[in-house]
């Protein structure tokens, strides 16, 4: 028997909710679906909390009459000043399967440094995390998902890609589309950041491998293990947040899939900034599973 599917959606405090949109979605398509919609009330007072919470309760109420679709729906309202730790705390001692957040928009690259609450959740989630920027944008079938994976990364993981794609291939079943891999050779310094790697070579028992040759025998290698259509591989030259945006236009794909390290260092592999640069450059969503969850 199939283990239930349980998404915990964090709430906005306004009346746009892409990433409940997308849940209900999800749950259109499979009814099993559970949705715990999950309210953090941050700014409030202690004499206040049960009249608060009562009118919380009442704007649930309304949520359920909007989203009739799900039909395995509950509500659950948590009282703290941090919504970012509360939520994360929340899905690491509830029984759910997978995140759901809506994006805020970054306006400067302050925003980058200085973290947001889905970029707190982003960078600290302990189960799988789908942000969402806008359900609408991405509603219609037949649209393809990319699963971004960085084989030279040093805390890479085999259990993780194959954990993705599992999850890129029951996302793109979803929506009637592909898996396409992308792996993306990033330049090895600041001085190389326009894309030329000619500089940096690998030995193996064949020969010289340069970064992207190296890079193309990995993809492939992962690509035959999991039956992904060789024309359906592409390796990337250049930095994350510039390459990967520019294929989801080329491939109208609807979401990003990848995975991220706890490191901060600015526009390296796949880690928790470069995937929230890439999440501002993309239209659709992007689903991250960090990889302390397979540790």
């Amino acid at each position: 028997m199939a283990t239930p599917i349980r998404l915990a959606v964090l709430l906005k405090p306004d009346d746009a909710q892409p990433a409940l949109d997308r849940a209900a979605q999800y749950a259109r398509v499979n009814p099993e679906i559970e949705v715990v919609a999950i309210r953090i009330v941050n700014n409030y007072k202690d004499s206040e909390i049960e009249q608060l919470r009562s009118k919380e309760n009442a704007k649930f109420e309304s949520l359920k009459r909007l989203y009739s679709s799900i039909e395995k729906f509950s509500f659950k309202v948590l009282f703290d000043k941090d919504v970012a730790d509360t939520f994360t705390d929340e899905c690491r001692n509830g029984s759910y399967s997978i995140a759901v957040i809506s994006a805020n928009k970054r306006h400067t690259i302050r925003d980058i440094f200085i973290s947001s609450i889905d970029s707190s959740i982003m960078r600290n989630s302990t189960i799988p995390l789908l942000v969402v920027k806008s359900a609408s944008q991405t509603a219609t079938l037949g649209q393809n998902v990319l699963l971004a994976i960085d084989f030279n990364e040093v805390a890479h993981l085999d259990k993780l890609d194959d954990y993705l794609f599992e999850a890129a291939s029951q996302f793109a079943k979803s929506f009637d589309g592909k898996v396409h891999l992308a792996n993306c050779v990033t330049p090895q310094s600041s001085g190389l950041m326009g894309g030329n790697l000619d500089q940096s070579k690998i030995i193996n028992n064949t020969g010289v491998l340069n970064p992207v040759g190296l890079h193309h025998k990995l993809a492939l290698e992962f690509a035959n293990k999991h039956g992904i259509d060789k024309d359906n591989i592409h390796v990337l030259e250049g930095r994350i947040d510039e390459e990967i945006p520019r294929l989801c236009e080329a491939l109208n794909a609807r979401m990003v899939c990848m995975g991220t390290t706890p490191r901060s260092t600015f526009l390296g592999s796949i880690n928790s900034s470069a995937s929230e640069l890439v999440l501002e450059q993309i239209k659709g969503d992007i689903f991250i599973v960090n990889s302390n969850t397979f540790n």
